[in-house]
This record gives structure tokens, sequence and C-alpha cells, in this order.
């Protein structure tokens, strides 16, 4: 979540939709933007900041969750070596049997390791794993936020006057083909997200 005083406007950043190259370009761009929560929800908004515009980025559903799956693959980086262990971890199945099985979320501020270390900028509101969370939960458009695509990022950097440059993306792969239990947990946990999505195929 990043909060714009130079549009009166706070970003909320869903995972795997351009979130990073996102959070730089605006950075770069409003110098008085903060990012105070990495992956907080749009009713986690602080009071006050409430009254601001909020915007985000909605994703195909699959194409988000393959684009995490093959992300937490080769997790690493400037994190604790337990959560990213915990992170590789939970994409030693494929696929498919991630979508349907996987419970660990990717956003906790809580220790991986057992240790009662916390990390308040990665609070979230709902830290469901990302199979089952769906990106109504992030946005809530009900509460106001304006829906951006991510396929249309032209129209992105034309909202934020940025230019937007990939960051954290992921090798090309074809998406392999999902099992019919697959699909189907996906149309139950993602309905608002294929409804959201206005995109080129898949």
């Amino acid at each position: 979540m990043i909060l714009v005083p130079e549009l009166e406007t706070v970003i909320i950043l869903v995972p795997r939709t351009g979130s990073g190259s996102l959070r730089r370009a605006i950075a770069e761009k409003y110098p008085r933007s903060t990012l105070i929560y990495r992956h907080m929800e749009a009713d986690g908004v602080p009071a006050g900041y409430d009254r601001w515009r909020k915007v985000g980025v909605v994703r195909h559903p699959i194409a988000r969750l393959w684009s995490l799956y093959k992300f937490l693959r080769n997790f690493d980086g400037d994190h604790d070596p337990s959560y990213i262990d915990a992170m590789r971890k939970s994409v030693s199945m494929s696929f498919s049997d991630w979508i349907i099985e996987n419970r660990v979320p990717f956003t906790t501020p809580y220790d991986s390791a057992g240790h009662g270390r916390f990390w308040p900028q990665y609070t979230v509101r709902h830290p469901l794993p990302e199979n089952r969370k769906s990106q109504f939960m992030y946005l809530r458009p009900d509460l106001g936020t304006e829906i951006l695509q991510f396929s249309h990022m032209a129209t992105i950097e034309h909202r934020f006057g940025i230019n937007l440059r990939r960051h954290n993306e992921t090798r090309k792969a074809p998406l392999p083909d999902l099992t019919l239990t697959a699909l189907e947990h996906c149309h139950q946990y993602f309905r608002w997200d294929f409804s959201a999505w206005e995109g080129e195929a898949l």
C-alpha cells in the first residue's frame, strides 16, 4: 500500500500484478509517496487516508497464480532464510496441486521460524493463501477502489504519469493444463476476478 500525497491517492499493491514495478515508478515520480505496507488490502487504509482515492490493479486470476507459482519456485532476495525456505517448499508440487492444496500465506508479518519476530510492513488484514484469496479481498471495489487492468499497462502509466519498467518478471513458460478439480477451485474462489478481468485471452 502506497500513500501518494501529491495525488491524494492510496495505491493497493496486489501480489503479481506488476506491484514491484509500480512501486518503483511511483517512488521515482512522487518523492513524497510512502510505502507503508507491502500488500495490505483496501480495508486496511489508515484512518484519515481512507478519504483519499484508492486505486489497484487486477490480473487474470489463473495467470496471476501461475506467475506467483513460478516466482516462488526460485524465490530469493533480501528476506529471512526461513521465509525463503517456506515459500520454496510451498510450491514443491504441481501447479494444479498447489492451486488446490497450498495453505501457506504469501504475505504475513509473523516469523516463519517461530522465533516470535514480527515485520509490520508485511501486515495484512486477511492472511489467506493466495490460491484462496480473491483479488476482491485486496481491492474491495465495494469501498470505491478504482480498478485498473494489468493487461493495459499504457493506461496505468497514463493514470499516474509514470513509465513502468518490468521488475521481478518470471521466466516465460507455457501455462500447464489444469486438472478439472483445479479449474473448479479457481472458479469457486475467483468468480469476481474472472468477471473483473478485461484483458486478452489467457
